[in-house]
């Protein structure tokens, strides 16, 4: 994305504007501005974590990184990475591995182009550059973990459908030039992890 002579302090503030009327906007405010994460295990922590690391920062890879920097977790790199490389073209791919009470997690960051299901979504960002981040995390719980993203976003999922064996449930917000997702996915096999995802994608200028 060509970001002419906009300093990354100012992109990156500039991006946090976009995200906060094209994503956040469709939060709770309490979700928006949650200050602790819970101390016990369970799917609301599970929330926190990812509103802690992902919503809070996207679409700001340097600020993720810090995050995750802050929680000495494990950065994924090689092999270990090349399980979250995306189909799609990417310029940057984060991730790492964390545990937490016991259960592994492993969080990714990435900005890459529109892939298929966007470009047949959204015709209009075909061309877009997009950030996401996701947590994927247990998947012991997977209706509360549901239901915490519900309330969160304040409505039900715009959309839900089967991915092989794993159902999707998704929400969109779209302004003038910018398109958001929040998506959750809920793996029907059994030992395989659920995550949680947040994009924005803005046209190119």
């Amino acid at each position: 994305m060509r970001l002419g002579t906009m300093s990354f302090q100012s992109t990156a503030a500039y991006f946090s504007r976009a995200l906060l009327a094209a994503l956040l906007t469709v939060l709770i405010s309490g979700a928006a501005s949650a200050q602790t994460i819970p101390k016990q295990k369970g799917p609301a922590r599970i929330f926190a974590q990812f509103d802690f690391y992902c919503l809070k920062h996207i679409p700001d890879l340097t600020g993720i990184e810090r995050a995750a920097g802050f929680g000495e977790y494990d950065q994924l790199l090689g092999d270990d990475l090349a399980p979250y490389v995306p189909e799609a073209r990417y310029d940057k791919l984060f991730g790492w591995r964390y545990h937490d009470h016991g259960d592994e997690f492993i969080l990714t960051a990435m900005r890459s182009e529109a892939d298929d299901a966007v470009k047949r979504e959204a015709p209009a960002y075909a061309a877009a550059t997009g950030t996401t981040c996701a947590l994927r995390v247990p998947n012991t719980q997977p209706e509360l973990l549901l239901g915490e993203l519900t309330r969160a976003v304040g409505r039900p999922a715009d959309k839900t459908w089967l991915d092989g064996a794993t159902r999707v449930y998704s929400w969109t917000h779209q302004k003038a030039d910018t398109l958001s997702f929040i998506q959750f996915h809920a793996p029907e096999i059994a030992g395989a992890k659920a995550m949680l995802s947040a994009s924005l994608y803005m046209k190119k200028r």
